[in-house]
């Protein structure tokens, strides 16, 4: 599938939803917010289109305190660990996190489906482990005490 051809389809796939984005033709991506209506707050979003792949980023807007780095990684290891569908990432120079996807239409015939999946999962992965990431980003908790509990619905 073409370059021009996603874009048309993210395009058509965003005035479906009703999504307010800001288009940059010069570096040939996307940006929205999404409130999750919880202590998470707003996601930043940022979908960057290139010729035979795009990568979607869910930003979390707050920063790890560098004192919290450690455990945060670990928490973010953990969860990332049998993920079949994208990854949390943490930058240890300035403590952003973010949670990426990453769909590759070269030779494919994308549909609408894919590209609410690569949207979507981050939304997911945030709400089920974004409140116990945010605890330990406070120095509460013990990352692993933290993952099973935000793993417990698999045990259920």
């Amino acid at each position: 599938m073409k370059k021009e051809s996603v874009k048309k389809l993210i395009d058509s796939f965003f005035e479906e939803i009703e999504l307010k984005y800001k288009y940059d033709e010069e570096k040939s991506s996307y940006a929205f917010g999404v409130d999750m209506g919880n202590v998470i707050g707003n996601l930043k979003f940022v979908l960057i289109l290139r010729e035979h792949h795009y990568k979607v980023y869910a930003i979390l807007n707050s920063k790890v305190e560098p004192d919290h780095i450690i455990k945060v990684a670990e928490y973010l290891h953990r969860a990332n660990y049998g993920m079949n569908n994208g990854n949390f990432e943490i930058d240890y120079r300035d403590g952003e996190v973010r949670y990426k996807t990453y769909i590759d239409f070269q030779g494919v015939e994308l549909s609408k489906g894919f590209i609410e999946e690569s949207i979507f999962v981050p939304l997911i992965m945030f709400e089920r482990y974004g409140k116990n990431l945010i605890k330990l980003m406070l120095g509460d908790g013990i990352p692993e005490d933290l993952i099973k509990d935000s793993e417990k619905e698999d045990d259920d």
